[in-house]
């Protein structure tokens, strides 16, 4: 059921795992983000985001390829927490792929300036359509950050009883334990 959650939310916009949160760690200590996932990967564990190689996280992920991230169904009462390990795709197959699936509204911010620097007021892209050669000078600061997951815990929140699971990968395959609630 997770697996065709976070599949979803790949093709569906309003899908509830479709904006994660993913936490990586800094010397400032952790350092959450809303995301929006891209593509996922069941056989190969894998979820893939974009980001920008100006970012906060792109440095972070360089020091500590370590992330966590948390996904909420309010309507199916399901959270699930995923733990695993972050890479980088800027010069790749991977990146290159995804580049090109991707949808210039989707690409426009990678063109804009260093994302959280000081500005006077941020620019304005609404109501203005990108189309592939406004977004073009981006694909220099575009990458792919694919995650490799090692854990999975499954919880489903209900006031008529709560139950949890937890799923590890180990040695080629998922082992499954319940935990409580």
């Amino acid at each position: 059921m997770a697996w065709r959650m976070l599949g979803r939310a790949t093709k569906d916009r309003k899908a509830a795992f479709r904006t994660p949160v993913l936490a990586s760690v800094s010397d400032a200590g952790p350092q959450a983000r809303v995301l929006v996932l891209r593509a996922v990967d069941a056989d190969r564990r894998q979820l893939i985001f974009h980001t920008d190689t100006r970012s906060g996280k792109a440095g972070q992920l360089g020091a500590d390829d370590r992330v966590a991230a948390t996904f909420y169904d309010a309507h199916r009462k399901i959270q699930l927490r995923i733990n695993g390990v972050a890479q980088l795709h800027t010069d790749d197959a991977l990146a290159d792929q995804q580049w090109r699936d991707a949808s210039p509204n989707a690409l426009r911010c990678f063109s804009g300036p260093v994302p959280a620097a000081p500005c006077a007021l941020p620019s304005d892209h609404d109501g203005i359509e990108a189309t592939r050669t406004t977004v073009a000078a981006g694909r220099e600061f575009f990458a792919v950050l694919s995650v490799d997951i090692g854990q999975l815990e499954w919880l489903y929140l209900h006031t008529h009883g709560q139950r949890r699971a937890l799923f590890c990968w180990h040695e080629e395959q998922w082992k499954m334990q319940w935990l409580n609630p």
